[in-house]
């Protein structure tokens, strides 16, 4: 079958004989695969239901007077109805082949053309161990052009994510391995996420989002992510629906996506740690850093963030400023697996933990994440998508095995999962 293409190749020719293994095929396309149900917490939605989210639209515009900040639609942004990304496939002149995937919901195809018109010539005859000094030839290129986030890192973070996995196939061992020893071999996961009800959907939306939560409680999940950041009290009263759902022993997280002004995620906050919310991700837009930081230190609740951070310095800014409690990259979007394992180590430092941001994607993007978390010594849980897509479990020789709030990890090499390649290209546009 085409698309048992992950092939291990021979350790001794792959690198610790006189061969040294070179890149030899770059090959990017892209997928695009439905989305079970509509989902306007994903952002595609709210374009059609709030007419405030347009800026093209005159309500709750510039023209009118309001003490909101930032209004709300300048934080709403353009997301996909359809699950996208960018996929590129790397091949060894021996045989090997790596995957990786940029998270690019809306336009893949702008992350597939920088790898085609820019990173191909950078990688192309490298060996695919030199895996840091590619990612430095790849930033400097990008840097150049004076971008430090955006399609060019999501594009980078696809070719290393595929040069990771060449390095565990050829070595025979999981990527997390190499990432200097894995420390567990089961990942905590959260379900990721339950969808923000409007008061407009009465007794029925409250109903149904109780009895989503006591069924994400009952597949076996002991904690769950909720999209709040309506108003205080739609958030107060979504938290006491959910607490009674589930009782005082599951976690939930709240993720708001910038919808609040500090005024407003002070009293959110301590609303929040009065029902027991463990943390309140993205309160604010995330140039904010200021608030960020001014928010983390009222708060007992912790304050999240990171997904829309993509290096570093970034990060560092951050974590020195003491903005946030927990850090969140996103592996297919904030460099690779080589640079999100920076970060985490960074947040170490400051005795911050991690918790990798993973959304709507591939099972290569899910797998990738896997492998960092399990190699982080300040892993707190890792985001899990509530459902299965044609493209996560569907496209893999062996599903993820859930168990009880956690991924058991395989022992396969690399990213530890075997892509069924036919079942993947069943989507390329």
């Amino acid at each position: 079958m085409r698309g048992h293409s992950d092939v291990r190749g021979d350790p001794a020719l792959s690198y610790a004989g006189a061969t040294i293994v070179r890149i030899k095929e770059i090959e990017t396309f892209v997928v695009r695969a439905p989305l079970e149900g509509n989902k306007p917490h994903w952002g595609a939605g709210f374009w059609a239901s709030d007419p405030r989210a347009h800026p093209g639209l005159p309500a709750g515009h510039p023209g009118d007077i309001s003490t909101e900040y930032p209004p709300i639609w300048r934080n709403r942004a353009l997301y996909a109805r359809s699950l996208d990304a960018a996929i590129v496939r790397l091949e060894t002149d021996t045989g090997i082949v790596g995957w990786g995937e940029a998270h690019t919901p809306v336009a893949p195809e702008a992350a597939q053309a920088v790898v085609d018109y820019l990173l191909k010539d950078v990688v192309y005859g490298r060996d695919p161990f030199d895996i840091w000094p590619i990612w430095e030839n790849m930033y400097s290129t990008m840097r150049l052009r004076g971008h430090s986030a955006g399609f060019m890192l999501e594009a980078m973070s696809a070719v290393d994510i595929a040069l990771w996995d060449i390095a565990g196939k050829a070595l025979g061992v999981p990527v997390a391995k190499l990432l200097g020893g894995q420390m567990r071999d089961r990942v905590p996961v959260y379900a990721s996420s339950l969808p923000r009800v409007h008061i407009s959907a009465g007794e029925a939306g409250w109903r149904g989002l109780a009895e989503m939560a006591a069924r994400v409680v009952e597949e076996g999940y002991r904690a769950f992510k909720v999209k709040l950041g309506i108003d205080l009290e739609q958030d107060r009263h979504a938290l006491q629906v959910l607490r009674a759902a589930v009782g005082a022993d599951i976690s939930i997280f709240v993720d708001v996506n910038g919808a609040y002004d500090l005024p407003l995620a002070r009293k959110a906050g301590h609303m929040m740690q009065q029902a027991g919310v463990l943390w309140l991700e993205e309160p604010f837009m995330p140039e904010n850093l200021r608030d960020y930081a001014r928010l983390a230190q009222s708060l007992d609740v912790m304050v999240a963030g990171g997904e829309c951070l993509c290096n570093r310095w970034v990060f560092n800014d951050f974590l020195v400023a003491g903005a946030m409690d927990l850090v969140q990259p996103d592996v297919s979007r904030a460099g690779g697996i080589s640079e999100s394992k920076r970060i985490s180590d960074l947040a170490d430092t400051y005795a911050v933990p991690f918790a990798p941001h993973v959304s709507v994607g591939t099972a290569i993007y899910m797998a990738a994440s896997l492998q960092w978390a399990a190699a982080g010594p300040n892993l707190m849980i890792c985001e899990w998508p509530l459902e299965q897509t044609v493209v996560g479990n569907g496209i893999l020789v062996e599903p993820f095995r859930f168990d009880r709030g956690f991924i058991q990890l395989s022992d396969e090499p690399g990213l530890g999962i075997v892509i069924d390649e036919e079942a993947l290209r069943q989507w390329q546009v």
